[in-house]
């Protein structure tokens, strides 16, 4: 009898999963402002009662518990999209919003699903010897949040501060130092908060800057850029994604030593200066941590004032025109200009006088 009462309960189990793998969600949150689509499911999963990771596999059990070793904000997969349209019903157009693949034609030509994006934070451990990175949050925002979520500005690089609260953003537990992982929960704690020991991150103390830093200048102005789909450049207009790719050489300039006369912020590092790297093959900005990503910003957008500062710091560095558009697949423009300038042969004047009959 016992037997059969397992069986009994194993097929009521068995029929329930079923019905909810075919059904709607249950509670269906809005979106919030600028939200990433893994914040919404995290917090759909909690209003559900419910892990994020059992949440998903629940509605979605032909993925195995697998959909989180993806990074859902940069996922490619039409089936999956379709049928979280029909869970929600909300528009595909909407969920696809909540995404990072809207930033395609504005940070960059292309947004790619395999996390090696140029300014696109990759959340997860990477091969060879490079820092992990981990979902950047402010606290203060999470604080004055009516119901805290994660946006999608803070999955980029130069979002290392925020620049409404003037602190930087962090990246992993202020109580034991376990990096932010989205998806992983302590029993019932505050979204969000660490996995390890439950801290709560809108508790967090942040660590303020002074008004007047640069550097935040930098992120207000990187923003608008972004936000706006276009550039300012000697008083013209330009689409926004050449502006990143001509920002995206000049990060990896950096790297190579080409830093001389680098208008560096004193005061943010320890020792006032950018670590030099020694990992080929990987974006020197994913080696950096906030505040070395807060000083690189500041000092490029400094650098990218106008062509007159460019061309300057290009003449410091003795950049010739093959290292300066080295692995560049084309030359926008706007930065064509410079380019020719710097390939014109330099004009040596003599002080010699012809020889007298």
């Amino acid at each position: 009898m016992q037997t059969a009462d397992r069986i009994f309960a194993y097929k009521i189990r068995a029929i329930d999963k079923r019905s909810i793998a075919n059904s709607m969600f249950r509670i269906r949150p809005l979106p919030l402002s600028g939200e990433l689509l893994s914040s919404w499911l995290i917090r759909t999963a909690y209003l559900h009662h419910s892990d994020p990771a059992t949440f998903l596999n629940l509605y979605f059990p032909e993925y195995d518990y697998h959909l989180w070793d993806n990074d859902l904000d940069l996922y490619e997969n039409d089936s999956f999209f379709n049928r979280l349209s029909i869970k929600t019903g909300f528009k595909k157009e909407t969920i696809y919003g909540m995404t990072l693949k809207p930033y395609e034609g504005w940070l960059s030509e292309t947004i790619y699903p395999n996390n090696r994006n140029a300014f696109i934070m990759p959340i997860f451990r990477r091969k060879r010897n490079i820092r992990q990175h981990a979902q950047r949050i402010c606290p203060i925002c999470l604080k004055e949040d009516k119901q805290p979520y994660l946006r999608k500005k803070w999955r980029l690089f130069f979002s290392t501060a925020c620049v409404k609260h003037k602190c930087f953003l962090i990246d992993k537990c202020p109580s034991c130092g376990e990096p932010f992982v989205i998806h992983k929960r302590l029993y019932d704690g505050d979204f969000p908060h660490c996995r390890k020991c439950g801290f709560s991150f809108k508790t967090a103390e942040p660590e303020f800057i002074n008004e007047n830093s640069y550097g935040l200048e930098a992120i207000g102005k990187i923003y608008d850029i972004l936000e706006k789909g276009m550039f300012e450049y000697e008083n013209n207009y330009y689409y926004s994604f050449f502006f990143f790719y001509i920002l995206n050489r000049f990060t990896n300039l950096i790297k190579g030593g080409y830093r001389k006369n680098l208008p560096i912020e004193k005061g943010i590092l320890e020792n006032d200066d950018l670590p030099v790297s020694n990992t080929p093959g990987i974006p020197f900005v994913m080696e950096l941590n906030i505040k070395q990503q807060y000083i690189l910003f500041s000092a490029l957008m400094q650098v990218f004032k106008n062509k007159k500062s460019i061309i300057r710091f290009c003449a410091d560095n003795r950049l010739t025109v093959k290292k300066l558009t080295k692995s560049l697949t084309y030359i926008p423009f706007w930065f064509s200009e410079i380019r020719d300038i710097m390939n014109k042969p330099a004009i040596h004047i003599t002080s010699e006088k012809p020889e007298t009959l």
